[in-house]
């Protein structure tokens, strides 16, 4: 019963969206770590607030639901389904517009030190049962979370050692050092009532839930108990089985489906959508580097290359403006830091210093010894995307003498030339963590640091930022920051941004956050 009253919830949520746009366990004294199978979704968004009087209601409104993946928000895949979680299920933190964390369930934070955390939760949260928000709960959640095979969290919990709880404190260890606001930013992640993962759904606290009706349909109603407040927008919310993202695309071409929310860039608009928004994402793309191989080894080299990256116009170009471009390896550059930007007479300049310049006139560039300086750079073909944004660079490389040539390879070709360090660059595609770790890439043993590249200066900034207390963290991410731009271990080109359209104009006040599209819902109002 739990689980329906979730997926009630959810599914209530989605609704919710949809209306807008379209006018709109036990607890125990000892400490326990719970690890059994659990099937919960949560993360609802922003608490809203009281109903305002003037918010004007909108009458109808339907979501897509995807009958393939499930409503488990732990291992939902479908971007149908994730949506209808956020409305239905509630996290720990949230993440900004600047994927800045923000709390929601969470109450306070306490660091001990950089790899064990203290937290409690807020106090008179009800789940859709009606059963109260416990540390046990949230304790079953985070495990499942990152213990579960089909869980898609595994990866952002990975640094989680144990979960456990005592009274109403929540202790949290890790197995790698994490300041605390990376620790905040990857604890964004649903809680569902234990017991409840043999329901359909598992419970969630949103502020929808998801029911069916007596002609056998499924609907998303508002939580009357909902902490955050009253829901003024929408009473029900269609949900329209599709058996894939395809069915989704149909349906709003039809005028059946009044929001989807699309995440590959690759992707075009789906037909029917008059208006469109974007909110950004976690995933970069990104320009690998064979830092074994000279003159790569220099950073000076690197780092030239990254300023003749012409990012401003790929994003609007290549991404049709569903990207930020970035030199960076974060969303968020605080304003002490100084990016690489487009500057093909500081790249000269840096070459020059590397060694690297015309000595003969005859409009190219040569390494120390007088051979040409010459690149080649692999991708995997399938990505037309990927293909213009190599053959946009290799135009201004070439106008600036760097002999380049854009090679696409079969992805089982491309990942042989990697693994045997046969290349000198490629364009690589990452789904960063929520703190946005870099670990993978640029670490000695990371699994994706095919370039082998190995820096003690950015070994020491990456550990000092890790291990920096809240109150040497601004300074930490800085330095980290800086010694990126001046090593230079990859060339970022854009953060991707998420595609939401719809039939209807937005409602007012409509303002998504990465993981909570429907933030802010207590202000929307019919447009």
């Amino acid at each position: 019963m739990k689980t329906k009253q979730k997926i009630t919830a959810w599914l209530a949520g989605a609704c919710l969206l949809g209306t807008l746009l379209t006018g709109c366990g036990n607890d125990t004294n000892a400490a326990q770590q719970d690890t059994g199978s659990v099937t919960v979704n949560t993360g609802s968004g922003e608490p809203v607030v009281q109903a305002d009087e003037n918010v004007k209601a909108v009458t109808s409104f339907s979501l897509a639901y995807n009958e393939n993946d499930g409503l488990d928000p732990l291992a939902c895949t479908s971007e149908e389904n994730k949506l209808l979680s956020q409305l239905c299920f509630e996290r720990l933190f949230l993440l900004n517009e600047k994927f800045e964390p923000q709390m929601e369930l969470c109450a306070s934070i306490q660091r001990n030190n950089a790899k064990s955390y203290t937290l409690t939760i807020r106090e008179g949260v009800k789940f859709h049962s009606g059963e109260d928000v416990k540390p046990s709960d949230v304790v079953y959640s985070l495990n499942n979370a990152r213990l579960r095979d089909d869980s898609t969290y595994q990866n952002q919990l990975s640094c989680i050692s144990s979960v456990k709880y005592s009274g109403n404190e929540i202790y949290i260890r890790l197995n790698t050092a994490k300041s605390e606001k990376a620790l905040e930013a990857l604890l964004d992640v649903p809680i569902f009532c234990k017991g409840s993962e043999d329901d359909d759904i598992p419970d969630g606290s949103g502020p929808y839930k998801i029911v069916k009706s007596d002609d056998g349909g499924i609907h998303a109603v508002p939580f009357d108990q909902w902490s955050g407040g009253v829901i003024g927008f929408c009473d029900s919310i269609t949900l329209q089985p599709i058996a894939n993202s395809a069915g989704a695309v149909n349906l709003l071409g039809t005028g059946q489906l009044s929001m989807l929310m699309q995440k590959d860039a690759e992707d075009t608009a789906a037909s029917g959508a008059k208006y469109t928004k974007t909110v950004g994402t976690s995933r970069m793309h990104y320009l690998g580097i064979n830092c074994d191989d000279a003159p790569l080894d220099n950073k000076n080299v690197r780092t030239a290359l990254s300023m003749l990256m012409d990012r401003a116009t790929i994003a609007q170009t290549c991404f049709a403006g569903r990207a930020d471009a970035t030199s960076l390896p974060v969303a968020n550059v605080p304003s002490g830091v100084k990016a690489p930007a487009f500057d093909q007479e500081a790249a000269l300049k840096l070459l020059k210093k590397a060694g690297i310049y015309d000595r003969d006139n005859d409009g190219y560039l040569e390494i120390r010894g007088g051979s040409d300086f010459k690149l080649q750079i692999i991708y995997n073909k399938q990505y037309g995307t990927k293909g213009a944004v190599l053959e946009q660079y290799a135009k201004t490389l070439n106008e600036m003498g760097i002999q380049t040539k854009v090679i696409p390879l079969e992805f089982e070709a491309c990942q042989s030339r990697l693994s045997r360090g046969r290349y000198q660059m490629y364009y690589g595609e990452y789904e960063m963590t929520s703190d946005f770790d870099l670990s993978a890439i640029i670490s000695r043993n990371g699994d994706r640091n095919f370039g082998d590249y190995r820096s003690a200066d950015m070994t020491s900034a990456l550990t000092d930022l890790n291990n920096a207390s809240e109150e040497d963290y601004d300074t930490a991410y800085q330095t980290y920051l800086t010694c990126f731009a001046k090593e230079t271990p990859i060339i970022p080109i854009v953060f991707e941004r998420r595609l939401i359209s719809a039939v209807e104009d937005f409602p007012k006040g409509f303002d998504p956050w990465p993981d909570q599209i429907f933030h802010g819902m207590g202000n929307w109002s019919a447009t």
